[in-house]
């Protein structure tokens, strides 16, 4: 079992920009996740679905992103990129090796592992990063007929629903965008969301167009309602207010309602959770948590994000503050992080 300075859990953006500042700062560190590098946008971004950030923002470790047009990055463009990091610095990274135990030993973790094909491994560091992001599940509904299987988190390839008549639950991001790509693939679509209507914060690019089509009638919608409960034929409603209740009929349903952290990794290693979010205590100057020598980075230390305020733009200095500590040096100057002006 060979021992490494740090390892660092998560393959992610802020996960590779971590392993890359550790090892040009001379650290010997390996790098692992439970499935791919970026495995959260590999599994969750819908095919072409384009990031609401600008290229620069999402860049890591100093490496440019080159759009061949000038725009937004896809998911497919940005999943290139980062294999291109890893390739290009050369990072060690062990990829669909989930960690499944941890134990102290001395000043050291011990970290044990399972590959894809069930092999166990032991590896020891005396620093952990966890940079395990926040949407390892999704957020329940908690309504009779949630597990029907004709119900689905994920949009996947619109191309499915054509023809058929769809009933999207969701006000936010994946809704409206979910709405509008199978609108175009071809499906009836509904939208039901507990707001009064589409999230201010819903792509610039994509909300004038849902709103246009729910007002041509082409995208029906109910706001202000809730789904009480899903049946096999129909989804069924009630006014926020409980006045008023109506049913829709369907063939599919979509619930793009969010997703929660797990925190199994973060209880494995003793970590206290805090707040209303469940995030992990941290020392935001070095990204330490309550367990000395076990650090957390990106989405990680914001928990289950209500509102998104942390992302991978205004996580790229966690990199640089971890790195400071490991290697006993003063805490990186803050500087302010850029505005967000299309958010």
């Amino acid at each position: 079992m060979k021992a490494n300075t740090t390892i660092v859990v998560g393959a992610g953006p802020i996960g590779l920009e971590t392993t890359a500042c550790l090892t040009q700062a001379g650290v010997d560190v390996t790098c692992v996740d439970a499935g791919p590098i970026g495995g959260t946008i590999f599994s969750l971004f819908p095919p072409n679905t384009r990031f609401f950030s600008s290229p620069e923002r999402l860049a890591i470790a100093g490496i440019d992103i080159q759009i061949p047009n000038e725009e937004k990055a896809t998911r497919e463009e940005y999943l290139a990129y980062l294999r291109s990091v890893a390739m290009t610095l050369n990072l060690p990274i062990r990829t669909h090796e989930a960690v499944v135990g941890a134990r102290r030993t001395g000043d050291n973790w011990v970290l044990t592992t399972r590959s894809r094909s069930g092999q166990i491994s032991d590896m020891e560091a005396a620093n952990i990063v966890l940079a395990i992001g926040g949407t390892h599940r999704h957020r329940p509904l908690a309504v009779p007929g949630e597990d029907l299987p004709h119900v689905d988190h994920e949009l996947g390839d619109p191309h499915r629903f054509f023809g058929r008549d769809l009933v999207i639950v969701g006000g936010k991001n994946s809704a409206a965008e979910a709405a509008l790509r199978c609108w175009r693939a071809g499906a009836r679509v509904h939208i039901v969301h507990r707001g009064a209507s589409l999230h201010e914060r819903v792509k610039y690019w994509i909300k004038p167009e849902v709103e246009s089509l729910m007002k041509e009638g082409l995208i029906g919608h109910r706001f202000n309602s809730v789904v009480t409960r899903i049946e096999p034929d129909a989804v069924h409603l009630t006014s926020t207010d409980e006045r008023t209740t109506s049913t829709i009929p369907c063939q599919d349903v979509l619930l793009m309602i969010g997703y929660e952290q797990d925190p199994a990794l973060f209880e494995l290693f003793g970590i206290s959770m805090e707040g209303e979010q469940k995030s992990p205590c941290h020392d935001p100057r070095t990204m330490e948590t309550n367990q000395r020598g076990v650090y957390v980075a990106g989405t990680a230390a914001a928990g289950t994000q209500q509102r998104f305020r942390t992302y991978i733009e205004n996580s790229h200095v966690h990199a640089d503050r971890i790195v400071a500590h490991i290697k006993g040096d003063p805490p990186p100057k803050e500087v302010p992080p850029r505005d967000l002006p299309e958010a």
